[in-house]
């Protein structure tokens, strides 16, 4: 059986994702495994291996049956390390007492003392609480990150709690468990006593733990194609085994003592470090290593490759479904072949190995990746590691060195920072998942094919293939993001001769004072730019902003940053207006300005565009909201932006204004869409953009009950989500 246990292996690995997700081509990757695995002729590994697939079917089917009924308990266990601050919102994973659920739970604090006390909180607590439980709000957007799945396969976690009232705070009866908590939140912090920079990378590499200060500087590492580093970054515990194993050898204790005391510290150091997925790889590699070492075996380093990922293929049977999982192990598994390889082979062949995931996941690609990694790589291996733990663990004594240390960690954040600009990215779009698994399959039959030149040619062809896919659809369509309560819509024209974005959405913030902010990401880089991203999509021709709401243009800031524009239009006064141009200010350079009225000619020329209001400038309100009629493929569409009912029947007094299809004015409000304007527009079909459970009441009930007496039917994206419209005139909602 020796250098055999990778057939079991990747065959629960196979089977993992033709049971749990929804790709149906997974099992012919199955049958591949089979055919592969009867084509050995070894009875005992064929019958060994079947065996044990069958229990892998078995249990997966039986954990993706499982849907935990709602938690009725109102008792929580939370842990210390398990508790997040941002402005005035607590979020804790916690445990339910008395049942094996958990739980995502949230909580205003009251006042600032509230925050202070949850800030520098160590201990385990048992909270009884009041609140309301639901499942977690999946993805209403393609592309945008599905957060409840995310939860459900890697924390199963199905339900959030959204707490009303603390009633009471007690400490639960001490267990070796907690205390292994309550020691790691002393750690974390203590943590942010050091300098920023290093603070980071101590919490993340040595802890464990990633706040939100360090997803900066994780999304750089994506951004330049070197995420695979902290994928791999399980390296630190061999690291740290090796540190450990030279000092105590130093201190004269035998060998078998010190590799004792490695079998016992490689587990505790993977629970107290949160078991992530890198580090549960390295840790158990580094334990078998040792175990292998002490009791003198000669097991394969690849059987105990699959040794460690069937162990947590049934701890964790969705391991494979985040990109940290599909690195961490995918790279792992590559390094056993590549050991006679140079450093530079080594690092090239880890990039085309990493690009296909990348792609799926990222959807683009840097230029320089190759050359970044190759200096980037042994950096990290040997300079950020070792410095990170000495600058760490002497800063309470010589804090000048963690100075020092934190000072070329900084220098090292703005020198790949300087690469990360836009120009140096190739926009690839997401990858088709049956293209990603067919790129990783092409490389390995070339790096063990004597003549891999036709393999990296059906490569290319892959490569090539998709990205005419992605680029150059030939159905054209119109896309109206659920971004919540405001506006945003996409415009695609066939092969992408005309991309243009109307409205750009944008969260409301009321008065809040300082200490209630957190930071957070715009809608527009949660929905928006993703999709862009991952339709190939690295310019937008045109961008009409229908008035000055944030609601409406409130991500413009965030777009122009993210995607280059070729011209911004919007209704004539409105660069007068100080709020747009306090938004506009880094970017009036950047891009071409053009103010609109009615009547005006633009300069979109694949499709006809009529620019029907406003008729005189204004200051941008929703009065002055810009007006259009377009064609698309032989059907008109209306966009009104929040024009109120004054301004529509203005509109219908200059003439006839048929459409197939309109926008509803000013999510659905009350005070839009009269009975006058739907009589003489008459569409098929309205589309509703309005936020869920919104503090508007949007859209409103008399609205609506204009629209069933009209009878003309309407679709909201609050009960939608992402709404898409093909030239063919078929409809395509994200929510089922």
């Amino acid at each position: 059986m020796r250098n055999n246990w990778i057939f079991l292996a990747s065959l629960a690995t196979a089977l993992s994702f033709a049971i749990l997700s929804t790709y149906w081509w997974v099992w012919l990757i199955v049958l591949g495994f089979l055919v592969r695995l009867l084509a050995t002729k070894q009875p005992r590994l064929i019958w060994m291996t079947l065996l044990l697939a069958v229990a892998f079917t078995c249990y997966y089917d039986h954990y993706r049956r499982q849907v935990p009924v709602l938690p009725q308990q109102h008792t929580l266990l939370v842990y210390p390390d398990e508790c997040t601050v941002a402005g005035d919102q607590l979020r804790l994973t916690a445990k339910v007492v008395g049942t094996q659920h958990r739980v995502q739970a949230f909580y205003y604090l009251p006042d600032r003392k509230a925050q202070h006390y949850w800030q520098h909180q160590r201990q385990t607590l048992k909270l009884g609480v009041t609140g309301d439980y639901q499942p977690v709000r999946p993805a209403t957007n393609e592309a945008e990150f599905d957060y409840s799945a995310y939860l459900k396969q890697q924390k199963r976690i199905f339900y959030s709690l959204t707490i009303t009232e603390i009633n009471s705070i007690k400490r639960p009866p001490p267990t070796f468990l907690t205390k292994l908590h309550e020691f790691r939140q002393s750690l974390i912090l203590r943590s942010y006593q050091l300098p920023d920079q290093l603070g980071q990378y101590y919490r993340s590499l040595i802890l464990g733990y990633q706040d939100a200060g360090f997803k900066s500087v994780g999304e750089l590492f994506k951004q330049l194609g070197l995420i695979h580093l902290f994928s791999l970054s399980g390296l630190h515990v061999y690291y740290f085994a090796n540190l450990l194993q030279v000092c105590l050898l130093r201190l004269h204790w035998t060998r078998e003592r010190t590799e004792w005391c490695l079998l016992l510290l490689l587990p505790l150091y993977a629970l107290f470090a949160g078991a992530t997925t890198s580090l549960l790889r390295a840790a158990l590699l580094c334990w078998l290593h040792v175990f292998n070492r002490h009791f003198r075996l000669q097991v394969a380093a690849l059987d105990c490759f699959s040794f460690v990922v069937l162990v947590n293929l049934l701890y964790r049977p969705y391991l494979f479904f985040s990109l940290g999982g599909q690195l961490s192990y995918l790279l792992s598994f590559a390094l056993l072949f590549l050991q006679q390889t140079n450093e530079w082979q080594r690092t090239l062949r880890l990039n085309l190995l990493s690009l296909p995931l990348l792609l799926y996941h990222v959807y683009e690609w840097h230029w320089l990746t190759i050359i970044l990694n190759l200096l980037v790589m042994p950096v990290f291996s040997y300079v950020i590691l070792p410095f990170t733990l000495l600058g760490s663990l002497t800063y309470r004594f010589l804090p000048l060195l963690g100075w020092v240390i934190n000072a070329g960690f900084v220098g090292l954040q703005k020198f790949l920072g300087w690469f990360a600009r836009p120009e140096l990215m190739l926009t690839y779009g997401r990858l088709p998942a049956i293209l990603a698994v067919s790129c990783l399959l092409c490389l390995f039959f070339a790096w063990c094919s004597s003549r891999p030149f036709k393999y990296y040619l059906v490569l290319g062809c892959l490569y090539l293939g998709g990205f005419c896919w992605l680029h150059f659809p030939m159905q054209g369509r119109v896309v109206f993001f659920d971004i919540g309560q405001g506006d945003s819509i996409l415009i695609e024209t066939p092969w992408h001769r005309e991309v243009t974005l109307i409205d750009t959405g944008g969260k409301l913030h009321f008065n809040q004072a300082a200490w209630q902010r957190k930071a957070s990401r715009t809608r527009a880089e949660q929905i928006i730019i993703p999709y862009l991203k991952s339709q190939g999509i690295s310019h937008l021709d045109h961008v009409f902003l229908s008035h000055q709401d944030t609601d409406h243009i409130g991500d413009l800031p965030a777009i122009l940053q993210a995607v280059n524009v070729g011209e911004v239009a919007f209704p004539a006064g409105m660069e007068q207006n100080q709020h747009f141009q306090q938004r506009i200010w880094p970017y009036r350079h950047q891009t071409k300005w053009q103010p609109l009225l009615q009547g005006q000619a633009t300069s979109i020329t694949d499709f006809p565009c009529q620019v029907l209001a406003p008729a005189s400038p204004g200051s941008g309100t929703n009065e002055d909201s810009l007006v259009l009629r377009l064609e698309l493929n032989g059907k008109i569409w209306l966009f009104t932006g929040d024009l109120p009912a004054a301004g529509e029947t203005e509109l219908i007094a200059k003439g006839p204004l048929p459409a197939h299809y309109l926008k509803a004015g000013h999510h659905g409000s009350k005070t839009s869409s009269n009975a006058a304007f739907l009589a003489a527009v008459h569409p098929q079909k309205v589309i509703i953009s309005a936020g869920r459970q919104n503090r508007y009441g949007h859209p409103h009930a008399e609205t609506l009950a204009r629209f069933k007496a009209a009878g003309i039917p309407y679709v909201n994206t609050a009960e939608a989500g992402m709404i898409t419209w093909y030239f063919n005139d078929t409809w395509h909602y994200f929510l089922p």
